[in-house]
């Protein structure tokens, strides 16, 4: 036959097999963001810092005798995705420092974390009273932060109430 005259495949022979189409992953909802202010109170039992904005509340409990605990409760709509493990990590990062914590999660608004009762424990409080941003999950899966204002001149007072329990 000539070259001009040969069957030309059909249509559908010709075209490439398309891939099935891949949906693209879920994207996380957007990241949270809560600006704090703090109040403090102090009596001869305990110090307790909050850092709060809009029904969120993190709150630093000092006691004689007992370990530092942080609490965080987050007001609806916020709420920690569900991770599969038992712990979530509140990641905390300032001009004065940085520490990283596992925290106990009861309920999906409810997180708390008890850090010792010693030095280091008092200098992440220290930390955290200078300000930053805590983070709430893992680094690729955060989707609630805090920003934690600097605490003034009541925070120091704080402060000196709390390594007073302490030391």
């Amino acid at each position: 036959m000539a070259a001009g005259c040969s069957k030309s495949e059909p249509e559908a022979e010709r075209r490439e097999t398309a891939a099935p189409a891949v949906a693209p992953p879920p994207q996380p909802p957007p990241r949270q963001t809560l600006r704090t202010t703090w109040t403090f109170t102090a009596d001869k039992d305990e110090c307790v810092a909050v850092a709060a904005a809009a029904g969120t509340a993190l709150r630093v409990t000092v006691r004689r005798n007992a370990p530092i605990r942080l609490a965080l409760s987050l007001a609806p709509p916020l709420e920690v995705r569900p991770t599969g493990r038992a712990a979530v990590q509140l990641r905390f990062n300032g001009p004065t420092g940085r520490w990283q914590v596992a925290a106990q999660q009861s309920g999906n608004r409810q997180l708390a974390v008890a850090l010792g009762s010693d030095e280091i424990a008092l200098s992440r409080v220290l930390v955290l009273l200078s300000g930053g941003m805590l983070d709430v999950g893992d680094a690729e899966q955060a989707n609630i932060s805090l920003t934690v204002a600097p605490s003034d001149t009541k925070g120091q007072l704080w402060f000196d109430c709390a390594r007073g329990k302490i030391l």
